[in-house]
């Protein structure tokens, strides 16, 4: 999983390209508002459109001063590419209304997930759009994309693999790491906590979602369904951190460098990256790409630990499915 390339404001793809970021205020809206501006998109081919209560409020785009503008169906529909960071219910009521008005829609909410018209989206993974009419990109979520994009360079040797994942608290939005800062602060302060959002302590602590009322498991084995993966053996566990996401993978019956190999064929960093070694959620904070640092021997396989920037994985991936769909073949054709 790669950046895009940068592109110009001469660039073919951003000529007339119109582009609206619906949600642009929360963690995801931000990373990707950062990246399109660091990739060369001029601030006046996008436009930040969030609730009504963010409307007005000063923020940046690149080096240049932009305001947020409140979300309207009628004028996201003046923008021939509209990306849905948050707001699932706005997503939900837009879908009808932008393929039928020719526009190209990117769903970061999965409230597009179950609709047969949308296309789910891994870089280097899912095989691009054919045909104009895929107007509908689903963007997984960062456990997919790991997972995904795991799964794919392995091929045939990631058959029989077992993974266990470990949340951060950025997975639930800003609600999650406010609820995560004030549990950290309240237990030390011997005081009491709010568990609204995790429905218990997750500060020093960590624990699995199974069998709690937590539907992450179910959605993320039904996401690598509608890929094309059969899911493995899955252990997904809320982890006291604030951002990052981190995957301990157990591949049987296989050499190290077998496995090595797969991963860095597929853009996978293995190793350490210019001297630095990557190998936790906080050190990945902010690195572009999927991290495999450790790839030790087993007596019957290897255990591999994968780390990857949450909210920077799955911006890179709405940012490359802009560019896919700002093709000559698509663009054409957009409204």
């Amino acid at each position: 999983m790669t950046f895009p390339v940068a592109v110009t404001s001469e660039s073919s793809q951003v000529k007339n390209l119109r582009l609206a970021l619906v949600g642009a205020s929360s963690l995801l809206g931000v990373e990707i508002k950062d990246q399109l501006a660091a990739s060369g998109v001029p601030r006046d081919a996008v436009t930040l459109f969030d609730l009504k209560e963010v409307a007005g409020v000063l923020t940046e785009y690149g080096d240049e001063a932009r305001v947020f503008a409140e979300t309207v169906s009628e004028n996201l529909l003046t923008h021939s590419l509209i990306c849905f960071c948050s707001d699932a219910k706005t997503a939900t009521e837009s879908l009808d209304a932008i393929l039928g008005s020719g526009k190209v829609g990117i769903d970061c909410t999965q409230a597009w997930s179950d609709d047969p018209r949308a296309f789910a989206w891994i870089p280097g993974v899912s095989t691009p759009p054919a045909r104009n009419d895929q107007r509908a990109i689903v963007i997984p979520s960062a456990a997919c994309l790991m997972l995904g994009t795991t799964l794919a360079a392995l091929g045939k040797l990631g058959e029989q693999v077992s993974a266990t994942i470990f949340l951060p608290a950025s997975d639930l939005g800003e609600a999650g790491l406010q609820e995560l800062s004030q549990q950290s602060t309240a237990v030390l302060n011997l005081e009491k906590i709010d568990t609204a959002i995790f429905g218990r302590q997750l500060a020093f602590d960590l624990w699995p979602t199974a069998g709690l009322r937590d539907e992450t498991q179910k959605v993320l084995v039904n996401e690598l369904g509608k890929l094309g993966f059969v899911a493995p053996p899955i252990q997904i566990v809320r982890a006291p951190v604030f951002h990052g996401l981190a995957m301990s993978l157990y591949v049987p019956d296989v050499d190290t460098s077998e496995v090595s190999t797969a991963l860095f064929d597929a853009n996978v960093v293995v190793g350490n990256e210019d001297g630095v070694q990557i190998d936790s959620p906080l050190l990945v904070t902010g690195t572009p790409g999927l991290h495999a640092i450790s790839v030790r021997p087993d007596h019957h396989g290897a255990w591999v630990w994968l780390t990857i920037d949450n909210f920077h994985a799955r911006a890179a991936a709405a940012v490359e499915a802009m560019w896919a769909m700002s093709t000559p073949e698509f663009s054409d054709g957009l409204q």
